[in-house]
Formats: C-alpha cells, sequence, structure tokens
C-alpha cells in the first residue's frame, strides 16, 4: 500500500502536530509515500518547524511560486517542485490554512485527483459556490461530498470507507471533544447534550486585547453542535460558544440527558472504555484535589511518556459529575477539557488511512497505539 501525502498550511496550529503523528501512523499501518509539504513565505517560525520536520520525518518541499523558492533556497532549503509539482506528486492532500483561504488549494488537488481532507474550520458550502462560479465541474458523486456529515473516525469510518469520497471534513476540535463524550455516552440512553464551551480566546501566539474578565458569550448555539449532530443525528445538541481570554484547553461545561436513570459512576466507566478519552480523578489521595484545568495538564503530560508528546491530546473528563433527575430522564452535568492544538489530529490521520483505503478493524488501535493515544482513568488505568 502506497499514498504520498501532502500538507497545505504545514505550520499552522494544527497540521504541524499532524505532519509528525501522519509519519508515525504510516509507518505503523504499514503504507509508504512521501510527505510533502507546500511551502509559502518563508518566516522564521515555518523555516523551524520545515527544519524539525525534515529531520524527523524527512519531508519534501514544494515552492508555491518562483519568489518563494528563491527565498527559501537562499536559506539553504532543498526544493523538490513547484505549485503543480506539489499536488501531481500527493495522492492525499490535508488543507491546513487559516479559513477562507482553502478554495484555491482544493480546486488544484481534484484537478490532480487527490483525495482532500479538510479541517473542522472550513466553509464546504462556500468552497463549492466558489468552484462552481469558477466553472469547475463538480459530479455529482463530489456534490454528495461536499454535502456529507462530518468525519468523526471513531464513528464512521467504516460508512466513510464504503462510500468512498474523494473529499471529506473532519471535526474540529470543539466538534471532536462533543463527539467523543457522545460517542461513550450513547449506550446509555443518550438524548441530547446542552450547555457551553469556554473557548479559549487566548492562543499563545496571539495577543488578547482584552482583561481576564472579559468574555464574549455567544448570542445562539454555536456550530459545534451542529456539526456533531451530523454524525449523532439521534442526539440533540444545543451548545453555546462563549470566547474566553485563556490559552489553556478549550473547557466544556456540559449537561448530558439520558432517558432513565443513568448514574455517575456509569458515566464514568463508558467514559473509560471509549478510545481518546481520559477521565481524570478529582480527589487523589495525598494530593490537592485536580480542580484547575492548567493543573490538570500539568500533571497530566508531565506523567505521560509517548512518541509525540505533548503534542497529541485525549479528551479529559472529570469525574466531578452531578446528577440531576427530572421525571423520567437524568440529567449529568460534566466538566471536560479540549486541547484545540491537537485533539483532532487522530481524526486526521484516520481521514488519511481512510484514502488508503486501511482496514476499518484496524484503524483505530493502529492509529492510537502509534500515537501513544491513551483512553482509561488517569493514572493507574489507562491503555491504549
Amino acid at each position: 500500500m502506497k499514498s504520498n501525502v501532502g500538507f497545505v498550511g504545514f505550520d499552522g496550529t494544527e497540521n504541524k502536530r499532524t505532519i509528525l503523528a501522519m509519519d508515525l501512523a504510516k509507518k505503523a499501518a504499514g503504507v509508504d509515500g512521501d510527505m510533502n509539504v507546500l511551502l509559502r513565505a518563508p518566516h522564521g517560525r515555518a523555516r523551524s518547524i520545515l527544519a524539525k520536520m525534515q529531520r524527523i520525518c524527512d519531508v519534501k518541499a514544494y515552492a508555491s511560486d518562483e519568489g518563494s523558492k528563491a527565498k527559501w533556497e537562499s536559506a539553504g532549503v532543498k526544493i523538490a517542485g513547484g505549485y503543480e509539482d506539489f499536488f501531481k506528486n500527493s495522492d492525499f492532500i490535508m488543507v491546513g490554512t487559516p479559513g477562507d483561504e482553502e478554495t484555491p488549494y482544493v480546486k488544484s488537488a481534484l484537478a490532480h485527483d487527490c483525495f482532500v481532507s479538510l479541517m473542522g474550520g472550513a466553509d464546504r458550502p462556500a468552497i463549492l459556490e466558489t468552484l462552481q462560479g469558477e466553472g469547475v465541474k463538480i459530479s455529482d458523486e463530489l456534490k454528495a461530498d461536499f454535502a456529507r456529515e462530518f468525519f468523526f473516525g471513531l464513528e464512521n469510518y467504516q460508512t466513510f470507507l464504503k462510500a468512498k469520497p474523494k473529499l471529506v471534513q473532519c471535526t474540529s476540535c470543539n466538534t471532536t471533544g462533543l463527539s467523543r463524550l457522545a460517542l461513550a455516552a450513547r449506550p446509555l440512553g443518550l438524548t441530547g447534550i446542552i450547555g457551553n464551551i469556554d473557548r479559549r480566546h487566548g492562543d499563545p501566539h496571539t495577543v488578547v486585547r482584552a482583561s481576564p474578565s472579559a468574555i464574549q458569550f455567544g448570542k445562539g448555539v454555536g456550530h459545534q453542535g451542529t456539526d456533531a449532530q451530523t454524525v449523532f443525528e439521534d442526539v440533540k445538541f444545543s451548545i453555546r460558544a462563549s470566547k474566553v481570554p485563556t490559552t489553556v484547553p478549550h473547557t466544556n461545561f456540559l449537561s448530558m440527558v439520558f432517558n432513565g436513570k443513568v448514574t455517575p459512576a456509569q458515566l464514568v466507566d463508558q467514559f473509560a472504555k471509549t478510545r481518546e478519552v481520559v477521565v481524570m480523578p478529582y480527589n487523589d489521595e495525598g494530593k490537592r484535589k485536580h480542580d484547575w484545568t492548567s493543573e490538570i495538564l500539568e500533571a497530566y503530560v508531565s506523567g505521560l511518556e509517548r512518541p509525540i508528546s505533548p503534542e497529541i491530546f485525549e479528551l479529559i473528563v472529570s469525574d466531578a459529575i452531578i446528577p440531576y433527575q427530572l421525571g423520567d430522564f437524568t440529567i449529568l452535568q460534566t466538566v471536560s477539557m479540549v486541547e484545540q492544538m491537537s485533539i483532532a489530529v487522530p481524526n486526521h490521520v484516520a481521514s488519511y488511512l481512510l484514502s488508503a483505503g486501511y482496514p476499518a478493524d484496524k484503524v483505530h488501535e493502529t492509529v492510537d497505539k502509534a500515537l501513544g493515544v491513551m483512553h482509561g482513568i488517569w493514572p493507574d488505568k489507562l491503555s491504549c
């Protein structure tokens, strides 16, 4: 099995982690093929990240134009080819550009018969409209790809494998977190998830021009629940997304609604059995409580050894669950943590293996073991 993979926006928040993860997963799955990146302006961060990637996984660099080629070559970088060569020599394209910049790369990838994987922030309807406006021929099969549910491999990998798409859109970081929660809780009779996501609004590389008390709450439901409901049609989502000036993880304060009586212990057990979900006990013997997000991340990451650390994160869920009985329904109030920079990465990798036709019964175990992604209860009951 061979499939060359190309990355647009290789130095972006998630893509720079996806590349390293993809290299490990490719080797674990036995999929041969080159790792290609498309270079744009040679700013300092891009140069340092490229050097790291070439050292670790021998990526091949392609220049987007002659001007950028000359600048990269003057910095000592070997260029394997130009823009068209990049797409010609890639079977799979992971588009990780900022929002509203994806369309020209999708157009080029489809023109070269590449499989396209979009990150969660892409606007597929807008991309499709632009392509059609530019006269790109869109087959009925491809139009169906643009309208298909979001790709969340842990739930619908087999469905997508049968559909044989040429384009998929992976769930975003917060939608991935919601989807992992739904995947775990649905066997207990989950009917809905409502609540608020405190979205991090202070990435380390940006300047937050707001006081620590400035929180922007959303007027209505956010896209996260709407996107997750394309995957879990039998679960109703109503999720507000607020912006909070913090540089640590998104924090979910969500109420999960169940038919019948469900206990917190049952939900904890389901979380612990679900891939890429880790339960963090609130009380730790001889230690202070785990009730601060920064302390939880420090405790969790510092205690783990894995191939890429701390590049990949699980959904971290507290066992401090509050039950509330309402007639025939049980509401369990939960807190969970989503690390924006990397929680979606295993999904990106799964989309690549999907494009290569990798078997559904092997994909999730292969990805989790290759990346060291855990599930269970921290710290003594974890496994891949």
